[in-house]
């Protein structure tokens, strides 16, 4: 098992148009495009064998955080966005809309 301080925080790659979290065998990404204030997220990823550890959840929860603390909103076009968005009513003021 993963031990969680081994992930690095999440980091906003701008020229990239992703947000990214590193750790031990891989990183996970969110891509995204901007429509002014607007982040539309696009695709989450995390590297399968990966899968089922939170790390998503995490790098979503980071990009939320980003957006918030930004004054951007966010529109969770994803699946996996959109999901994690419905699970976490905390973060409804960030939703674009």
């Amino acid at each position: 098992m993963m031990d969680v301080d081994q992930v690095e925080p999440v980091i906003e790659n701008v020229a990239g148009n992703r947000f990214e979290m590193a750790f031990p065998g891989g990183t996970a990404f969110a891509t995204f495009r901007c429509d002014g204030d607007w982040l539309i997220v696009t695709h989450v990823e995390v590297p399968a064998a990966f899968n089922g550890l939170g790390l998503g959840s995490r790098l979503v929860l980071g990009l939320f955080e980003t957006a918030r603390a930004s004054g951007r909103r966010v529109v969770p076009a994803c699946s996996f966005a959109a999901d994690w968005a419905r699970r976490h009513p905390e973060f409804a003021d960030v939703i674009a809309h």
